[in-house]
């Protein structure tokens, strides 16, 4: 069948945020389709009144590059369910993208979500608990096929499950090159618990950089990494201090300083109170600064108030001061 590049859609099941095009891929088949034209590798259906492609992304990809909007070509379409659509394309994924951790999870996220939604297209046959996987990852291990083995999925649910409650960081697990990797890294994070998302992101990037993807391995950077920045974190809070010993220090100066200033005051308390310093600038500058340093103590002393309360407390104080003076 005939069909104008853009009237082209991507199969509704995937995303092409989580499933990003190979640029090493589309120069391929760029120079292929240069020298010996473009052949019909691209299969799709009508649905909704719309051309969606089950796989060939890539290839749709480089067309649209080579050619205008209007360009025709001839592609097979055929009557294919949403069932068959993300059959068509995990096995595209599996061949496109091998063992990525990143594909695998989210090919499996869509098969579990379509056959919650849609329960019909669940396998009927019945399924036992098995060591090493689970009855759920069997039912999407048999409605995938091919490649799609039920201990694959059976981790990829694990991963998904522990992205879900915080306990693996998404970006992290997701940069690893294989899943045999990722399951490693799942192991040493399980192992060491409490590893932040940074400090997981910053093991994730050495194991790639030094090619250490061994279970052994990954623990060990994973453990490191771990500990390494609790050590700075440590490190910062002791300079921390140090920096807020010193500059309590100053101030204690200060305040003994103005402490004996406001001792000597004390002979001339009457000028002070009387009408005219009462009522002149700069009695009320002195009133004014003096109210300010004690509200301001009281506020700093204040173990009821959150950080961000403080701030407009003083905010607050300092306008009505001012309202005060007018």
């Amino acid at each position: 069948m005939k069909v104008k590049i853009k009237d082209l859609q991507p199969n509704p099941f995937r995303d092409i945020k989580n499933y990003p095009i190979n640029p090493a891929k589309i120069e391929s088949l760029k120079k292929s389709i240069n020298q010996t034209g473009f052949w019909d590798n691209i299969l799709a259906r009508k649905n909704n009144g719309k051309i969606e492609i089950a796989y060939g992304h890539h290839r749709l990809k480089v067309l649209k590059e080579l050619f205008k909007p209007d360009y025709e070509i001839d592609i097979s379409i055929k009557d294919l369910d949403d069932a068959m659509m993300i059959r068509i394309m995990a096995n595209e994924n599996d061949e496109s993208w091998g063992t990525s951790p990143k594909i695998i999870d989210e090919t499996v996220r869509v098969a579990r979500d379509f056959l919650k939604k849609r329960p019909e297209f669940s396998p009927r046959r019945k399924f036992q608990q098995m060591p090493g996987t689970s009855i759920e990852a069997q039912m999407i291990s048999a409605f995938l096929g091919g490649n799609w083995g039920a201990r694959r999925v059976y981790y990829s649910l694990e991963r998904l499950g522990l992205i879900k409650n915080g306990i693996i960081d998404k970006e992290a697990i997701e940069n690893l090159p294989t899943e045999r990797t990722a399951r490693n890294f799942v192991r040493a994070i399980k192992k060491t618990k409490n590893v932040t998302s940074e400090q997981q992101r910053k093991a994730a990037k050495k194991i790639i950089e030094t090619q250490n993807f061994g279970e052994d391995s990954i623990q060990e950077i994973v453990f490191e990494e771990k500990y390494r920045m609790e050590e700075k974190a440590e490190e910062k809070e002791r300079i921390r201090r140090q920096e807020f010993e010193y500059h309590l220090k100053q101030i204690t100066k200060k305040t003994d300083s103005l402490y004996h200033d406001l001792i000597g005051l004390l002979e001339y308390k009457d000028v002070l109170l009387s009408d005219y310093y009462q009522k002149s600038k700069e009695g009320q500058d002195f009133i004014y600064s003096i109210a300010r340093l004690f509200d301001t103590f009281r506020i700093l002393m204040s173990t009821e108030e959150k950080k961000s309360d403080l701030f407009e407390s003083f905010k607050l104080l300092i306008e009505s001061k001012k309202e005060k003076i007018k």
